[in-house]
């Protein structure tokens, strides 16, 4: 009895440790497409789709990161979506990256 508490107390951790690890690359993921130099980006909320992303096709399973209301010209809401492993799959709108152009520092 004691091994199967011991093994049921490891796997937890270990789960854990997983879902951790991939909230934060997900929240480095975001960062890095946001850069250093922002706008007013509002509220921030973050939530994991367990039952998949309703606004990407195929529905997968992704972090949604909100941010709202914005000061960016003509996105008051914006979503990016990052999957548990850390890679960009979307974002709303979908030209986020031309929108945050004006906002990032230009390379000398």
């Amino acid at each position: 009895m004691k091994r199967l508490i011991t093994w049921v107390f490891v796997l937890a951790l270990l789960a854990g440790a997983l879902y951790g690890a991939s909230y934060v690359g997900a929240r480095a993921r975001a960062g890095m497409l946001l850069g250093n130099k922002l706008p007013s980006l509002g509220t921030r909320q973050i939530a994991f789709a367990f039952d998949g992303a309703k606004d990407l096709a195929g529905h997968p399973r992704a972090w949604v990161i909100s941010y709202g209301p914005t000061e960016i010209v003509g996105a008051r809401q914006i979503k990016i979506f990052v999957s548990p492993t850390g890679t960009l799959l979307a974002t709303l709108p979908r030209d986020l990256e031309t929108r945050l152009k004006p906002y990032q520092d230009p390379t000398p």
